[in-house]
């Protein structure tokens, strides 16, 4: 039953479907029985500069492996079909001296419903029924007796297959915060996890100028991924404040691969392996709400996964190789901003440049436990690219690659919490000194001294409790905090409040209230005129889910200054009605979770601090680009090079989204005015006028799930630079 994965990485797919990344972090909730310092540390872990540090402030290294699965359409671990125990396997690790796990996952595996298959119910009965979250605590609670550590890695938006952006049409961003957080708390007070790795090697997708995959500080909300963390990583650590948040890099900080065909020559380290680019990051740093929770990651390959990277062609390899990862990552742990976990870097070993690397790679890395962290690629042998530490029968070690990590390897030590995690009964203590000030007619901004927790679990935040009135009335919670401070809006005018506040810690318990704070709003400034009506609405950048709105900024002469903009939407090139879909406090606005192959109008209008709207703005129509569905099945279209006068689109990815095969389909698409396909491959192709429709040339049937690819080469004008879209596609 063994399956065979391969990674897609900058510049090429070597191959798609499951792979487990890696990163590691450390960061935990509870502590009984933790793990010695020469293992995996006590207590919870955080950083401190370049180093990672247990609760003792002791520099902790994680040296560990990824065990890949639970982000496939198994749902679970691989190797749960082999003839040996998911413990013995465990055991294993931890015998050679891996001490964390990177544990990949998809949404889709932590669904109601979703269902953990290929296990063998001989040798591994005990997981026979459970659940894919089920059969995780497990691997989680006996790791945590071995004194290992947990890395979980959103490595995929769905088992279909890994994204360039960390969300997709119908994986929206919100539902990945609702994950992690809903894991954070499934966890909390277990210090075996330790930490979020946000997203799996976030990349470039299109060629430079018409870049629309992952970048790094390019501003653009809807691309920009270390925008991005920064949102996951706040809303996790709102949820659970002691783990650690994992962030790779990109590959390209533009999020495009450079145009090889424009006749100026590209830089050779503009861009690095999918999730290995951190080239940007001391510029536009992640920052995040709860200090000393970062830790950048990055991806590094040999020859085996893909043999044209420049820097394997240099004539002095692979002495070359450290000035590289300086570039790229490096920097970071030598200037001492961040730790860098290395979560993901293998080989099979069999091209002999690839041990030069991989031996230069852990030289790098240094030894000993002020060493920079990291986790292998992989444990499982069903890694297509780069094999596994075991060989097929998932016990034979493959002593090639253990030879040359195990002078880097620390081993577990003791043991971290399992099953049952011990139980925090420990409130902790009141916050004192609640203070209001800076009081408006609508708002008031509240302060106090923040609490401290004993208990275990880690102090989690603040719930705010607001009552009307002077004396009487009910408190009731009207927000959250993870800091000691808290600005309470959307108040009356002329009313009087009265505030408290309590702390909460990780496994729940709250303190006593604090003292109450009475605040009385200011009278409405008696403001009736509306603000300016904003113009110029224009869009960009649209995608096949988002669009990047932008107007010119409305004044407000009432008094009470503007406020901000209600942005509208309407469903349609015309008819439908518009209805509010968010609001900005700036003259632009990140329009998200559209539909592939779908029109859309906008309208923004201003708003005062009085309430007053002006009229709607000039209105915008966006088209959104392919990945529509129609019938049974999906298409998505990819664009791998463009020069001046052509581009080739491949692939052209077709799913089957039924539940039961297809044998024929058809997809359309537009073919902007004056371009010419001049060659298609793996399908039969019409065009009448500007559509183009391609058929399926084969009877081979797409099975539930299943994908079939095609794609063509066009040509088109010297300063023409559009592409087809409006992709669809239908199956009887």
């Amino acid at each position: 039953m063994s399956r065979r994965v391969s990674k897609r990485i900058y510049g090429r797919t070597v191959a798609a479907v499951a792979a487990i990344g890696a990163m590691i972090a450390a960061m935990l909730v509870a502590l009984s029985a933790p793990a010695m310092a020469a293992g995996t540390g006590t207590g919870y872990l955080h950083t401190s500069g370049s180093k990672i540090v247990d609760s003792t402030g002791a520099t902790v290294r994680l040296t560990g492996i990824n065990w890949f699965g639970m982000e496939t359409d198994n749902h679970t671990f691989h190797g749960l079909w082999a003839q040996v125990t998911w413990k013995s396997m465990i055991d294993h690790m931890a015998q050679l001296g891996y001490n964390t796990i990177r544990v990949p996952f998809t949404g889709d595996s932590l669904r109601s419903g979703a269902q953990a298959t290929s296990i063998n119910t001989n040798t591994n009965p005990d997981l026979v029924g459970l659940s894919p979250l089920q059969i995780l605590d497990q691997v989680v609670n006996y790791a945590g007796t071995k004194g290992m550590r947990i890395i979980l890695d959103r490595h995929r938006p769905s088992a279909a297959g890994q994204t360039a952006l960390w969300y997709t049409a119908s994986v929206s961003e919100a539902s990945e915060i609702a994950d992690w957080q809903m894991l954070a708390q499934r966890y909390a007070g277990n210090t075996t996890v330790v930490g979020a790795d946000l997203f799996n090697e976030p990349h470039a997708e299109g060629t430079e100028p018409n870049s629309t995959g992952a970048c790094w500080g390019c501003g653009v909300q809807a691309r920009d991924w270390r925008l991005a963390a920064q949102r996951i990583g706040n809303a996790v650590l709102q949820a659970n404040s002691n783990w650690l948040v994992i962030v790779e890099g990109v590959s390209c900080p533009s999020g495009g691969s450079p145009n090889t065909f424009d006749n100026i020559p590209d830089d050779p380290l503009t861009c690095d392996w999918w999730g290995g680019n951190l080239a940007q990051a001391a510029d536009f740093p992640v920052q995040l709400n709860v200090a000393n929770r970062l830790v950048y990651s990055a991806h590094d390959y040999g020859i085996s996964v893909f043999d044209r990277q420049s820097w394997f062609n240099d004539p002095n390899f692979p002495n070359n190789l450290p000035d590289i990862w300086n570039h790229f990552w490096g920097y970071l742990v030598q200037q001492n901003i961040a730790p860098v976990l290395i979560g993901e870097f293998g080989s099979t070993l069999q091209n002999p440049l690839d041990v030069q690397w991989m031996t230069k790679l852990m030289q790098y890395m240094g030894t000993g436990v002020n060493g920079m962290s990291f986790t292998y690629w992989s444990w499982n042998p069903d890694s297509g690219d780069t094999g596994g530490i075991v060989q097929d029968d998932w016990v034979t070690v493959n002593q090639n690659k253990q030879s040359i990590l195990q002078p880097y390897l620390i081993p577990p030590v003791g043991g971290g919490t399992s099953s049952p995690p011990p139980t925090d009964t420990t409130a902790p203590t009141t916050p004192s000194g609640l203070a209001a000030s800076g009081t408006t007619s609508t708002s008031t901004n509240l302060a106090w001294t923040a609490s401290t927790d004993s208990g275990g679990s880690g102090l989690a935040g603040y719930d705010v409790l607001r009552a009307t009135g002077a004396s009487g009335g009910t408190f009731a919670t009207v927000g959250t905090s993870t800091t000691a401070s808290f600005a309470a809006t959307g108040l009356s005018a002329s009313t009087t409040y009265r505030f408290q506040v309590r702390a909460r810690d990780g496994a729940g318990n709250t303190s006593a209230v604090s003292n109450t704070v009475t605040v009385t709003t200011s009278a409405s400034t008696g403001d009736t005129t509306a603000p300016t009506t904003p113009s110029g609405l224009a869009a960009s950048g649209t995608t096949s889910t988002s669009t990047n709105l932008a107007w010119t900024a409305s004044t407000d002469s009432g008094g009470s200054g503007l406020a901000g903009y209600d942005v509208l939407r309407a469903t349609g090139a015309s008819g439908g009605t518009f209805a509010q879909v968010g609001t900005s406090t700036t003259a632009s606005f990140a329009a998200t979770g559209l539909t592939a192959n779908t029109t859309y109008r906008f309208q923004v209008r201003a708003r005062d601090g009085a309430g007053n709207t002006s009229a709607v703005s000039n209105t915008v129509t966006v088209t959104t680009t392919g990945g529509g569905t129609g019938g049974g099945c999906s298409v998505t279209a990819t664009t791998q090079t463009q020069w001046q006068g052509g581009y080739v689109i491949q692939p052209v990815r077709i799913t089957n989204t039924g539940t039961s095969p297809i044998t024929n389909w058809t997809v359309t698409f537009t073919v902007p005015s004056g371009q010419t396909i001049t060659n298609l491959w793996n399908g039969t192709l019409t065009v009448s006028g500007g559509t183009a429709t391609v058929h399926n040339n084969t009877s081979n049937p797409i099975a539930a799930g299943g994908t079939y690819e095609f794609g063509f080469q066009a040509t088109r004008g010297n300063s023409d630079t559009s592409l087809p879209s409006g992709y669809t596609c239908s199956s009887p």
